[in-house]
């Protein structure tokens, strides 16, 4: 079974200081906001959508339109094997303020890359994010 997503990676800059936000989902886990396409949806209309309602964020403009490709395998509830892939997009948020959205999300941090690296719980979410600070990097 294949299932797609799209995300923003939500980057705030002020003061020459760079912080992105993470959501921390009632699922337990730690990532970027993300989610799937209603129809007739492009992939960036899917990401800015899913980010205004799981963080409130609305003031967010897409660094380019490059994507960056984030791929892994679960077992669903009903025992079934999963290929996930979401496609993120680098989004450059002029207001940080965050207003998650309870059904889903349970808490969120701007926070530093280092400390992105550190709570991001799953291993292709750091390897992904990574790939992102060398984009960010070389701009």
């Amino acid at each position: 079974m294949k299932d797609e997503s799209f995300g923003i990676i939500p980057v705030h800059e002020k003061a020459g200081t760079r912080r992105f936000l993470l959501i921390h989902q009632t699922k337990g886990h730690w990532s970027f906001p993300k989610g799937h396409a209603d129809p007739g949806e492009s992939p960036t209309q899917t990401a800015l959508r899913e980010l205004a309602e799981e963080a409130g964020v609305t003031d967010c403009r897409l660094l380019g339109d490059e994507a960056f490709i984030e791929r892994y395998t679960f077992i669903n509830k009903k025992g079934k094997h999963v290929d996930k892939t979401v496609t993120f997009f680098i989004g450059l948020v002029n207001d940080p303020a965050v207003t998650v959205q309870p059904d889903e999300v349970q808490d969120h941090a701007w926070l530093d890359a280092d400390s992105v690296m550190s709570r991001l719980t799953f291993p292709e979410a750091r390897e992904l994010f990574a790939r992102v600070l060398t984009h960010l990097d070389k701009k």
